[in-house]
């Protein structure tokens, strides 16, 4: 199973020109507005589509039907991810036309169409990253990796009313009375408290794709001999100095402890490290994000 967690995301509603080629015209208008991640619906009509079906039994899509005349968009969903390094929209489609015989229907996954008038609704998810590739056991290109940006990792019981006199210096009375610290991370990390965020520039895909690539392609930037380890200390854009309390999962991510006490997760699938000397005793490492 893969599956990720958002808790941060926004809504993009409108319409696309007329002859805009509907996929591409989704891709690019995500691509502008920094959306790596969402759930696209559509309604109203196109002057021609291309659809194909998947045939289970071989495992492989049958040929493109292309229908040459306009079709109304009875049931239209996609969603966006990153597939070769790239934004990818995988879409269906139920579309309906008025032929000799009366009403015609026809479905399946869309190649590409062409607007006539059609208007969309994104659901953006700031705070998290799919990517497709082709499964082996299905032949489809489903998702096989889910990152989730930084969160907020949960304090033990006893520390508590530390953690709520080290934010922004109030009473566990007073922390109480607010209610828990909303869940505000942009896309390469910050859980919300007493430390704010500079407003950064959202990364573009090819910038994405670069750090991808660094990370988990074969040809990219050879990885430290030595990893990052519990003990070490990293240079961070909006954190300053933090020290790092555990790594998790298969070096996905880092646990580290900032200045005013609150621990948070560091997606080293997003962050590049290098090594920049020594804080005393301890390992530095510099984290780069993209820009």
């Amino acid at each position: 199973m893969i599956v990720a967690e958002s808790r941060r995301g926004r809504r993009l509603v409108g319409r696309l020109d007329r002859g805009a080629e509907l996929l591409t015209a989704l891709a690019d208008l995500c691509a502008a507005r920094g959306v790596r991640c969402a759930e696209i619906r559509a309604f109203g009509t196109v002057e021609e589509i291309d659809l194909r079906e998947f045939d289970q039994r071989t495992r492989a899509f049958r040929a493109v039907r292309r229908f040459t005349t306009p079709f109304q968009l009875v049931h239209f969903s996609a969603n966006l991810a990153e597939r070769d390094g790239h934004a990818h929209v995988e879409a269906q489609a139920a579309v309906a036309r008025e032929g000799d015989n009366g009403i015609e229907v026809v479905a399946g996954a869309v190649v590409r169409a062409r607007v006539y008038a059609v208007d969309f609704v994104i659901d953006a998810f700031d705070d998290v990253l799919l990517r497709r590739a082709i499964d082996a056991g299905t032949g489809l290109p489903l998702y096989a990796h889910a990152i989730e940006a930084l969160r907020a990792a949960e304090p033990a019981p006893a520390a508590v009313e530390a953690r709520a006199e080290a934010v922004a210096g109030v009473t566990p009375v007073e922390a109480e009375a607010h209610g828990p610290v909303p869940f505000e991370a942009p896309p390469r990390g910050y859980v919300g408290g007493a430390v704010q965020p500079e407003a950064v520039e959202e990364p573009s895909w090819a910038e994405v794709a670069a750090i991808s690539a660094a990370v988990s392609e074969p040809g990219g930037e050879p990885a430290p001999e030595e990893p990052l380890r519990a003990g070490d200390v990293i240079e961070h854009v909006r954190f300053g100095r933090v020290q790092v309390e555990r790594i998790e999962g298969d070096s996905e991510f880092a646990q580290v402890r900032l200045r005013n006490g609150r621990t948070v997760r560091l997606s080293l699938d997003v962050l590049q490290l290098v090594r920049a000397g020594m804080d005393g005793s301890r390992r530095l490492w510099r984290a780069i994000t993209p820009r």
